[in-house]
């Protein structure tokens, strides 16, 4: 029986070790920079799910008395608690603050997918109607208007047209994907966006989809903020590429097969999106270092908070509203069942947020990030 029972001792602590050691690469493949390792970040995406079954499998172990592979599993689960307080915040209650005091401002982010605006319904907007509902000071859309007609004049927004106009005196047209709605005046720091404007002399960003855009706003009592709309590289995957990971995702027999046309297909696809984000992170970082105190970054990064990506905008001096108020995890984009958070509200300066949500809400494939700030002592 010995040799069995060290067998089995000795399979147990090898599935321990595989299991520490992929939780350790997902919760800490973001600091490694994909252009010199892809995989790293690969991982980061699954490290919820890798968390969950190390979790579960030190439970398991401590059922069958494995204490060595509990050990192991216990160590790496507590390594990684940094990063698994990023993913799963915990913040039992926030503190929202009156809204309508010069103090105090809101700010909603949203892919908002051109307003469904595809030819297949002539209803009103359920996204524009949600981001007036919400009546935020400052509202930055991606994906808003991949043409030159302003986005207030397509056909299911033009009807709310007059109200936009109202409650948002000042707008941008969309063209080229970012737009603001602004309650108070604003300038374009760059009057284009970063794919025509801040090039690098390689041109590695002449494909979909980099974009960003600075705002900076004279708010009342002579405070200045500033606030850069970002969409990162997408993935790019096909509608076939989506239409396969979903047959997959089904666990269809007929789709097992296919396993290898997935690996080709989809994780290329991937890799190649992350070396060109991580580019893209490094182009913005230099610009937010070159800005003023107040900042406010937020969109769509396409990229979760564990990636290099994420890690390197947000740098050493940057908050996250969503991890500094919210409670437990959640998920901004919800179509294809790549249910991942890739938007993001990151902040510094002489400001705290105080509130964050994320309504499933609109008819895009993402949902929206709305966040209330307010000013500190520091800045009165």
């Amino acid at each position: 029986m010995k040799p069995l029972s060290h067998i089995w001792s000795l399979t147990c602590t090898v599935i321990a070790l595989v299991v520490a050691a992929c939780l350790v690469l997902a919760a800490y493949g973001g600091h490694i920079d994909p252009r010199t390792w892809t995989l790293p970040s690969m991982f980061t995406l699954a490290f919820p799910i890798i968390a969950t079954i190390a979790a579960v499998a030190a439970v398991m172990f401590l059922l069958l008395r494995q204490w060595r592979c509990v050990a192991i599993l216990a160590v790496a689960l507590a390594v990684c608690w940094p990063t698994s307080r990023m993913l799963f915040p915990m913040h039992f209650s926030s503190t929202p603050t009156a809204t309508d005091t010069a103090g105090t401002f809101r700010v909603l982010t949203f892919n908002v997918r051109g307003f469904g605006d595809e030819g297949y319904s002539r209803e009103p907007s359920s996204t524009m109607r949600y981001i007036l509902d919400q009546n935020a000071d400052f509202v930055i859309t991606q994906e808003t208007a991949l043409g030159p007609k302003d986005f207030t004049d397509t056909e299911r927004v033009k009807s709310m047209k007059e109200e936009i106009n109202r409650l948002y005196p000042y707008h941008s047209h969309g063209y080229h994907d970012l737009a603001i709605l602004s309650k108070h005046p604003y300038k374009v720091l760059e009057d284009t966006t970063l794919k025509q404007g801040w090039m690098s002399p390689d041109n590695i960003h002449n494909e979909y989809h980099f974009y960003a855009k600075a705002f900076d706003i004279q708010l009342p009592q002579g405070r200045q903020l500033r606030i850069i709309g970002v969409h990162l590289q997408s993935i790019g995957l096909s509608d076939g590429d989506k239409e396969l990971y979903m047959q997959i995702t089904r666990l269809d027999k007929e789709t097992r097969q296919q396993m290898s046309e997935v690996r080709h297909s989809l994780m290329s696809k991937v890799a190649s999106a992350y070396r060109r984000r991580a580019a893209e992170a490094d182009q913005l970082r230099t610009i937010i270092d070159q800005g003023p105190a107040n900042v406010i970054v937020c969109g769509d990064f396409n990229d979760t908070p564990a990636s290099y990506c994420y890690n390197t905008v947000r740098g050493d001096d940057m908050h996250d509203a969503w991890q500094d108020c919210a409670f437990w995890p959640t998920y901004t984009y919800n179509a294809n069942r790549f249910y991942f958070k890739i938007d993001h509200m990151l902040y510094r300066g002489d400001l705290r947020a105080t509130d964050v949500s994320s309504d499933r809400a609109g008819c895009s494939d993402h949902y929206p990030i709305l966040a209330t700030f307010e000013w500190t002592e520091n800045n009165q």
